[in-house]
């Protein structure tokens, strides 16, 4: 099965997200649930250079080279078999997700569908004809992102200026052969369950506005202070809730492989 996973070890920390730019518009109206909920895991992979030893013990660094693409795709995909949104960061967008996300328009089912992805982020210099993972990304002017199967095959290249509906038509496309279930109505499913979210949100809010008052007015003694806190505990359990079935629905069978095509049935 799969559905959300936790961001690679080296995801960028708190603080040098809040230096990537303006954010890209997820709703103007979402609340900090759902916008904990609507985030890109990516992962940013780091490929050492290796060490070997003569007989004598003596070490020796190896020179920094291209891998081959099929061996490049494979230290890409690891044994996470989701389809790859594989983004290039370039000097103009770098520490953004400019050539994925509006600036302009809601990124809300982009967001969605991209946790059925495998999605890795590769650094400016994966251009450098001695990186590692030169040969994913080739030529001259090679696009900005590709999607693919685990193993690169059936990529479709996009250049970062595609319309939303070209991206999310090339991305349910994938999902549609690489998974068992529809992700078109489960993304339904999980705005709905975001709009349930936001509405729990903003009755926290409140009610936490409430028991800030009370607490300032009354102090901490006040006899409807123990109601409110019980309200508050009442509303932490739906959260949990809601946020078990959002996972729940997030949840895409992979299609069985071929044993003798290696492709998804």
């Amino acid at each position: 099965m799969a559905g959300p996973r936790l961001a690679g070890s080296n995801a960028p920390t708190t603080a040098e997200a809040g230096k990537l730019g303006p954010l890209h518009p997820i709703g103007a109206k979402r609340g900090p649930t759902s916008r904990d909920l609507l985030r890109i895991e990516w992962e940013y992979p780091v490929l050492t250079t290796g060490v070997t030893y003569d007989e004598e013990g003596t070490t020796a660094h190896q020179a920094r080279r291209a891998l081959p693409l099929e061996e490049a795709l494979a230290v890409l995909a690891k044994d996470d078999r989701r389809p790859m949104l594989v983004l290039r960061e370039c000097l103009a967008c770098s520490g953004t997700e400019d050539a994925l996300l509006s600036r302009k328009d809601d990124n809300e089912r982009t967001l969605l569908l991209s946790q059925w992805f495998h999605c890795v982020k590769l650094p400016v210099d994966v251009l450098e004809e001695d990186h590692p993972f030169r040969n994913v990304f080739p030529g001259d002017d090679p696009p900005h992102l590709f999607v693919s199967r685990w193993d690169g095959q059936r990529q479709v290249a996009l250049q970062g200026d595609q319309s939303r509906r070209e991206l999310w038509g090339v991305m349910e496309s994938l999902l549609s052969a690489e998974y068992e279930g529809k992700a078109e109505a489960r993304v339904k499913d999980l705005l709905r369950l975001l709009d349930r979210c936001d509405l729990l949100d903003e009755r926290s809010s409140k009610l936490q506005d409430r028991v800030d008052d009370l607490v300032e007015s009354k102090g901490p003694g006040s006899k409807k202070l123990a109601k409110l806190l019980e309200e508050l505990r009442d509303l932490k359990e739906e959260r949990k809730e809601l946020l078990s079935r959002f996972a729940q629905a997030a949840q895409l069978k992979l299609r069985p492989l071929d044993e003798d095509s290696g492709t998804s049935r």
